[in-house]
């Protein structure tokens, strides 16, 4: 057989079904006319043909050279030319060396390139320009212009037909890959309104909204993908991720227990249900499904690991201090470099009394980050050492730890680490190098520095140079400004001097929850109750999960024995968002001491207790509620240890008449 016109009719239709392709549309591919195209020689059919055969059978490269010869054969055939150009960018897909790789990527390039010239319009031929393109951009240097030259043909695609999915997710894919998730999010948007059932554009359509910053819209699509597919456990451990991201935990865990009867035993949707849990703020629940998990052996390796640091994490939220290190500080050990992980261990030991420890602990793990140039670690990491010292008053050594930090390039830092000094001196009653080293910082001065300055002014007796200081700030009218003014006149405890600032503030900016949270505290500090409840009530309006607001106004509540119903579930939402904060949960055991429930605010006050262990209020709380259990013992205890921590005169007399009266001498009151 010597050529394509020795072929028979019957051979000549079985190659046609063999191959799947018509033999006539060769000419009619061309960017003229069909009627006006000039007919393919049998001669480039037959080369066409055997190429395709040779292909089919693996004969690579004498397919390629009979694409060749159909080419010359055939000049204006663009249907030659596509198919040439497609089996190059296969064979190039299987090709181990990078050059060659190159060499037939770019023939395969200038090949599609050429049938594009002779049939622009072909949606076949759009389709493989976009595809030849874009493996050619993949490759190491990338041809100039290959990735555009891929997104103008997709886009070609798209314009001519709208529901082509392959074309449009590589073309939504392709922005995403040049950082340009809005335009993805236009591709798949449109994609998916076309074709519904297409989960693997909604799922990509998901990732090209988170980054672009629209989670809502995220959060949408995510229950669409679940309208489609309830069963499909990746769209509903993400929408859980996003719920929970906004503080939503309730709605996250309602997610969870959403998914079907099948994916009950799934190990990630366990893992995630105890987690969320535990940010709901049910303790005893999370602790119960972490500890399921861990007790099924199916929580191995990374798993486990987890399992086991929610479990540390509830016990310190509980206040069980020292089994939640005994945890922690395994997986630390476990995971040297986690510096988040040391950092809470470093916390816990300074719950529990052991500052050297913490501080041992940081210390080391600073100068390993020194060693391993993580300089931003190794920097928060000296911070972090310094609020140690800070709180175990050990003022000389918060100058040691943030000492290296007073020259960093980092001017937020700096400012911190300056900041931190300075608060060590004032507290060491050292005014004067307080304000010298506030002085030497240099250039002009930060709003942070200008308001700390002023503070220790007021509390150095300075009072006029204070004062005027903070007001001359917050006169400027810029609102950080005046809100940090009045922040500081209420660190000196001078809360009737913020009032002005602060409702000029809020006139200003009706909405500003710092502002009305921060007057609603100076209204109930210089005693307008009746105020200081309605701006809190303002800022649970605006934020109704500002934890700070929700307790002080269930505490306010609770202390004047009303509204303790609500002044319950105020608490009980706060502790709930931040479980391991002891002010919290001791305003929650003062509640329901309030409401007569008295073992209940022993369970809360002794767990406060664990997580504050140096707060003087929270102690005499503790001992009115052992009282009115009877427990006399334990009430005196308790008293004593407020006496040992407290540092208000009227207050330390309060506490002595209650010593008195269960009988102790060594505790009478002071004249």
């Amino acid at each position: 057989m010597k050529g394509f016109s020795a072929v028979t009719p019957v051979f000549r239709s079985l190659l046609v079904l063999t191959l799947g392709v018509p033999l006539a549309p060769l000419a009619a591919q061309s960017a003229a006319p069909a009627a006006s195209a000039p007919p393919a020689s049998a001669a480039a059919l037959y080369q066409f043909s055997l190429a395709k055969l040779l292909a089919v059978e693996g004969s690579l490269s004498e397919a390629l050279a009979a694409y060749d010869e159909a080419e010359r054969l055939a000049p204006r055939s663009a249907y030659v030319r596509l198919e040439h150009a497609q089996l190059l960018a296969r064979v190039a897909q299987f090709t181990r060396s990078t050059t060659a790789r190159q060499e037939l990527l770019e023939k395969a390039a200038g090949t599609v390139s050429e049938a594009q010239r002779l049939a622009p319009a072909n949606l076949d031929v759009l389709r493989a320009v976009g595809a030849i393109y874009l493996d050619l951009s993949a490759q190491e240097p990338a041809p100039a212009g290959a990735a555009a030259t891929a997104q103008r043909a997709l886009e070609a695609v798209r314009s001519r037909d709208p529901a082509d999915s392959s074309s449009a997710l590589t073309l939504g894919q392709l922005y995403l890959d040049q950082k340009k998730p809005d335009k993805a999010a236009e591709v798949l948007r449109d994609l998916v309104s076309r074709v519904p059932q297409q989960r693997m554009a909604y799922a990509l359509l998901v990732e090209a909204l988170l980054r672009a910053g629209k989670p809502k819209e995220a959060e949408s699509t995510l229950q669409d993908i679940l309208r489609i597919d309830p069963g499909s456990l990746e769209a509903r451990l993400t929408l859980t991720d996003l719920l929970s991201q906004r503080g939503d935990h309730k709605a996250a865990l309602g997610m969870l227990g959403g998914a079907p009867e099948e994916a009950r035993d799934e190990p990630r949707l366990r893992r995630k249900i105890a987690w969320e849990t535990y940010l709901s703020g049910d303790l005893e629940g999370a602790l119960g499904a972490a500890e399921r998990i861990l007790a099924s052996g199916a929580a191995g390796g990374a798993d486990g690991d987890s399992m086991r640091l929610l479990k540390g994490l509830i016990l310190s939220a509980q206040g069980r201090t020292e089994e939640s290190i005994a945890l922690l500080d395994a997986a630390r050990q476990a995971d040297p470099a986690n510096v988040a992980l040391a950092v809470t261990v470093a916390r816990l030991f300074q719950r529990s009394g052991q500052t050297d420890r913490a501080a041992d602990l940081l210390g080391k793990l600073a100068d390993s980050l020194a060693r391993d140039n993580k300089t931003k670690e190794e920097r928060e990491v000296r911070l972090e050492l310094g609020q140690i010292w800070l709180a175990a008053k050990d003022w000389d050594r918060v100058g040691e730890a943030v000492a290296p930090l007073l020259t960093v390039d980092d001017e937020a830092l700096r400012g911190q680490a300056l900041l931190l000094q300075a608060d060590a001196l004032t507290a060491a009653k050292r005014y004067d190098e307080a304000l010298a080293l506030l002085d030497r910082q240099g250039g002009k001065p930060a709003a942070g520095v200008e308001t700390r300055r002023a503070e220790i002014l007021l509390r150095a007796g300075r009072e006029a140079e204070g004062r005027k200081k903070l007001e001359d700030l917050a006169a400027g009218g810029d609102s950080a400004a005046t809100l940090a003014a009045a922040q500081s006149f209420q660190h000196v405890e001078r809360f009737a001097d913020s009032i002005p600032l602060l409702e000029r503030l809020v006139a200003r900016q009706t909405d500003s929850v710092v502002g009305h949270y921060l007057l609603g505290a100076a209204y109930e500090r210089t005693g307008e109750r009746t105020r200081a409840v309605a701006e809190l009530r303002r800022v649970l309006q605006i934020d109704p999960d500002f934890h700070a607001a929700l307790n002080y106004l269930g505490y306010t509540f609770a202390e004047a024995r009303e509204n303790l119903d609500e002044a319950l579930s105020l608490v009980q939402k706060a502790v709930a968002l931040e479980p391991d904060n002891g002010a919290y949960v001791d305003s929650l055991g003062w509640t329901y001491y309030q409401l007569g429930r008295h073992e209940q605010a022993r369970s809360y006050l002794e767990r406060a207790a664990r997580l504050e262990p140096a707060d003087a209020t929270l102690q005499e709380h503790l001992g009115d509620v052992y009282v009115a259990l009877g427990q006399n013992d334990r009430a005196r205890e308790a008293y004593r240890r407020a006496l040992e921590l407290g540092e208000d005169h009227a207050e330390a007399e309060k506490v002595r008449r209650k010593l008195a009266s269960l009988g102790d001498s060594t505790a009478k009151p002071q004249p």
